[in-house]
């Protein structure tokens, strides 16, 4: 118990490896979370509010007749499932379970439904004024804005270790390199030879193709002089 205290690892020093790979599989979005509910609040209020006109964004989800009236496009009940799916459902998801798979999962649909987004307020505005579709309005901005952020947050905590994982990285590197240190050890124990450094054993091997360069050069000049006296 008290070792454990003195050492928060302490619990993962039987094997570091295994340990480190369970840690990269869970999702520590501790961080990240405020920004993940304000994206999540923004994407769920959106749907209540005005899409284009006299059109909610619920209508466009459920392809109501008010929003077959106003000419609602596919690409922008594409956003509303994506919205629902990748801005609601698997952000809850990916913050109850934690889990790395569902996370990834959450990270495609908030990308795919982020740039729908962005194709659906482009596809609003592109209207001629004679559309009875109108504008985009404040409803569908609000939406968009939501699924950026929650799109920029999972991609930080996808493509980012997490504190545990660097501990524990840097845990096993320095594990390692005390274990190199005791096999050097108990090989000079073993056999007394204590083991050279690499920048010494450059050095005399250097030095012996020196050594070796110079012999052949003195050879060749004693056959050269022999040659010139016959």
């Amino acid at each position: 118990m008290g070792e454990q205290g003195k050492d928060p690892l302490a619990a993962y020093r039987g094997d570091l490896t295994a340990a480190e790979e369970k840690a990269a599989k869970m999702v520590d979005y501790r961080q990240q979370l405020p920004f993940m509910a304000l994206g999540l609040m923004l994407v769920l209020v959106s749907l209540f509010l005005p899409h284009s006109r006299d059109v909610l964004g619920i209508d466009v989800l459920f392809n109501s007749p008010t929003a077959q009236k106003f000419q609602i496009t596919m690409p922008e009940r594409v956003y509303a499932t994506l919205a629902v799916l990748g801005g609601i459902m698997l952000t809850i998801g990916t913050i109850v379970s934690r889990s790395w798979l569902v996370a990834w999962v959450n990270w495609a649909f908030a990308g795919v439904g982020w740039w729908y987004s962005v194709f659906a307020i482009w596809m609003r505005q592109s209207r001629p004024v004679t559309d009875p579709a109108g504008p985009p309005s404040y409803g569908l901005v609000i939406g968009a804005i939501g699924m950026t952020i929650l799109f920029v947050m999972i991609t930080w905590v996808l493509f980012r270790r997490n504190p545990l994982q660097r501990a524990l990285a840097a845990a096993r590197r320095e594990e390692a390199h005390r274990s190199a240190e005791a096999q050097a050890a108990q090989q000079r124990l073993r056999t007394g030879v204590e083991e050279w450094p690499k920048a010494e054993l450059d050095d005399i091997v250097d030095e012996r193709r020196a050594r070796a360069k110079q012999r052949r050069r003195k050879t060749d000049g004693d056959k050269n002089t022999e040659g010139q006296e016959g």
